[in-house]
């Protein structure tokens, strides 16, 4: 049958009352598998030609005012993502991820350490620099592009989400500050959310098509996401659990031998790909049972073998378990579709060998650390809890900053349980999975943020985008074009429902400020300002409550959420650019975590204008005291100084104070340091204090019911939650570990530090 005959065919089948393409139980397909997959079994392996239809079983055009749309806001993502790069300072992180990529790029070479995750972000640094150059603003061009194109990549569930829903996700994605931050920051969390969010698109690609080529292009693209992080096993745990749910049908009679592997369902089909192709990395999951079994499987101390590698007896067992999975994934995998498999297989097992071999200059060594040792370093410490947060932290965190998709999502979560489909049923269990996968894990930081926000972004963007169908802004009189409602002119508008989004906007406004004066202690404000405003509100309120009236019953739900969230992408947006910009280095925002302080970079600019007026350039002699881990950044900032010294001078083991003036142009030394080593540095300029790292005084630790009840009950606690939220003000001190820059006396050295007015919350 020739490939248009059966294009034909397929179409006869979807065309009418046909059931929804994203059910998959044996019913809902039998007549597109007489159609299509009855096709590939006479045809020796040929691709099922399907018409691509949207979840409605029509196909879903582009309107120009779309294409306009995305154009626009991918430019306006990538400006957000691109402006002034370079301005933080690099926090202890970018640097090391930074610096040995730029050893890759120097022709020093690449060795997986799964401490620094997977290689794919080095030498994506390290092409950077070679086709650029090295600064602190290249190094996070990669995490700017990726964070652009993340913003494009819900295209792949446009005919699932909906215009508008693709498009509503796509701009939270833009504006997120969670996302918008760690765009520009050195580290691969942005990566894999555009790794997790390509595999959700090509999955339901293949689920609504059966296309092939998008099993091909999820090999590929899950053997990125397994060369970035180790946060790829909880997405494939997450996307794998909800496969086994949905081919349960396949599944159990196959283990009762009632059924092959080739008449498994999409679903079924999809399973066995991730399963067999990461199956084997996972063999390293094993450990988490180690002291059950009295065994050493990934050793959690440093001080006696690489941390994460097998040990004695359990060198035997790791073995037997890996090579067992290998050869149980090869065997089903042959046993489905022997010629597919390997094509998949051999997509995803390019791009892993060779980004984990280092393109095989570390061949052996390579392939065992990414085989047991990328998941057996963070199985060990899984006890260590780094971060030691609490359980609520993605919820204080991400209502800090992502309360448009986390509250929206909520509500979605309640109405698709009810009310939904297939593909919403998806949305919400991945949220909650996902959710409660990173809430279990017992390392908690605020990057991981963004794979937490990720699903409820996508959520929320379908919940928005069929309030956005309904059209509460427009008129009941349309005028079709290519299948949409030309809202282009104002005669269009609705303006009754326009005016109240308005409304909610300025009320919100108007209220909050009301309510700010009303807590704080605000000096200076009339009497007559506070019965102003609060006048402001209810009448703000009244004309909403009228205006509400004269728009149709059935789309006055509709009109107030999407006005809710209008207030709070309004709310949004300054969020984003606050943490993006203005506080970007900062810890007064919680995204900011033991950051490095500004100074530095100061402090760098002040050892570059030595070299110029001493005529010494780059040959500077500068000593940096590596108490309290003071290397990092500075061997990034420094890395192109050819005399450099990073000695320990503290009274720690292992450590040896200065005994003797050093020979040095500029010494770099811990605060610690001071007591016992600054006598000998008297023939150097006074010294500078400057902070080296500050954090966030997390002062959310500790909550439970009790403190709970107590603080809403208190005004005070009330002024100092709002105040946090609208200015990020609090009332304690910024923790910090400092350090004293010693320069040559005759040089004038420029003052260094930031002043914040943090503790003054007014309330």
């Amino acid at each position: 049958m020739s490939e248009t005959s059966s294009h034909k065919e397929a179409e006869l089948t979807v065309e009418g009352n046909a059931p929804s393409l994203g059910d998959y139980s044996q019913e809902a397909t039998a007549t597109l598998d007489n159609a299509a997959v009855g096709l590939v079994e006479r045809t020796a392996e040929a691709q099922p030609q399907e018409v691509f239809v949207a979840p409605g079983g029509r196909e879903v055009g582009w309107a120009r005012w779309e294409v306009a749309a995305y154009v626009i806001l991918l430019l306006v993502a990538l400006a957000m993502r691109l402006w002034d790069l370079g301005a933080m300072a690099l926090h202890h992180d970018e640097s090391l991820h930074a610096l040995y990529a730029w050893y890759l790029y120097d022709g020093r070479g690449y060795r997986h350490d799964p401490m620094m995750h997977g290689p794919f972000q080095f030498y994506g640094y390290a092409s950077i620099f070679w086709l650029l150059w090295d600064s602190d603003a290249t190094v996070r061009l990669l995490p700017a592009l990726f964070g652009t194109a993340l913003v494009g990549v819900p295209l792949l569930l446009r005919h699932r989400l909906g215009r508008a829903g693709a498009l509503a996700t796509s701009v939270m994605l833009a504006f997120s500050p969670t996302m918008l931050y760690y765009s520009r920051f050195v580290r691969n969390d942005i990566y894999m959310a555009v790794w997790v969010l390509a595999m959700v698109g090509l999955l339901w690609r293949y689920l609504d098509t059966r296309k092939r080529r998008y099993l091909v292009w999820l090999s590929v693209v899950l053997a990125f996401a397994f060369a970035t992080k180790e946060t790829s096993y909880i997405a494939v745990a997450v996307l794998g659990s909800y496969l086994l749910m949905a081919a349960i049908e396949d599944v159990i009679p196959w283990l009762l031998g009632r059924k092959r592997l080739r008449e498994f369902s999409p679903a079924g089909e999809l399973l066995v790909v991730i399963a067999t192709l990461t199956l084997p990395l996972g063999a390293g999951a094993i450990a988490l049972f180690q002291k059950r079994l009295g065994l050493t499987l990934a050793n959690p101390d440093w001080t006696a073998a690489p941390v994460g590698i097998p040990l004695g007896t359990g060198l035997y067992v790791a073995f037997f378990t890996l090579v067992g999975l290998l050869i149980a994934a090869v065997v089903v995998g042959l046993r489905w579709r022997p010629r597919f498999w390997l094509v998949c297989f051999g997509g995803f097992a390019t791009v892993w060998v060779l980004y984990y071999t280092s393109f095989f200059t570390n061949t052996w060594a390579g392939l065992g650390s990414g085989l047991w040792r990328a998941l057996g370093y963070w199985v060990a410490q899984q006890d260590v809890a780094r971060g030691g947060q609490p359980w609520y932290y993605y919820l204080v965190t991400g209502l800090n900053y992502e309360f448009l998709p986390i509250l929206v999502g909520a509500v979605a979560i309640g109405y698709y349980l009810v009310k939904g489909d297939r593909f919403s049923h998806f949305l919400v269990y991945w949220s909650i999975a996902n959710f409660l996968m990173y809430t279990y894990a017992s390392e908690k930081m605020p990057w991981l943020l963004v794979n937490v926000t990720l699903p409820f972004i996508v959520l929320a963007g379908k919940f928005l985008g069929e309030l956005l169908e309904r059209r509460p802004w427009l008129r009941d009189t349309r005028s079709e074009e290519n299948g949409m409602v030309n809202i282009g002119k104002l005669r269009r508008v609705h303006w009754p429902a326009a005016a109240f989004s308005l409304m909610a906007v300025l009320f919100v406004a108007v209220a909050g400020r009301w309510l700010t004066i009303v807590l704080s202690k605000e000096a200076g404000l009339s009497q007559f300002l506070v019965w102003l405003l609060a006048v402001m509100a209810v009448a703000l309120a009244s004309m909403g409550a009228y205006l509400l009236r004269h728009v149709a019953k059935d789309r006055r739900r509709a009109l107030v959420g999407l006005s809710l969230a209008v207030v709070m992408l309004a709310m949004t947006i300054p969020a984003a650019f606050r943490v993006a910009y203005a506080n970007s280095d900062v810890p007064v925002e919680m995204l900011v975590y033991t950051q490095t302080a500004p100074d530095i970079p100061q402090i760098m600019a002040e050892i570059r204008r030595l070299g110029e007026e001493t005529g010494k350039g780059r040959d500077l002699k500068i000593t940096v005291d590596s108490s309290d881990g003071f290397s990092w950044p500075w061997a990034w900032y420094l890395r192109h100084y050819k005399f450099v010294g990073y000695p320990c001078l503290s009274n720690e083991a292992n450590c040896r104070p200065l005994d003797r003036p050093p020979d040095a142009d500029v010494v770099l030394l811990a605060a610690r340091s001071q007591a016992t080593s600054g006598q000998y540095l008297s023939s150097y300029g006074a010294p500078v204090s400057y902070k080296h790292r500050w954090w966030f005084p997390e002062s959310y630790r500790g909550l439970n019911l009790r403190t709970v009840t107590k603080g809403v009950r208190q005004k005070e606690s009330w002024c100092r939650v709002v105040r946090y939220f609208t200015a990020r003000k609090f009332g304690q001190g910024i923790g910090s570990v400092d350090a004293y820059a010693y320069f040559p006396k005759e040089f004038k050295l420029q003052p260094v530090g930031r002043n914040l007015a943090y503790k003054d919350t007014g309330c």
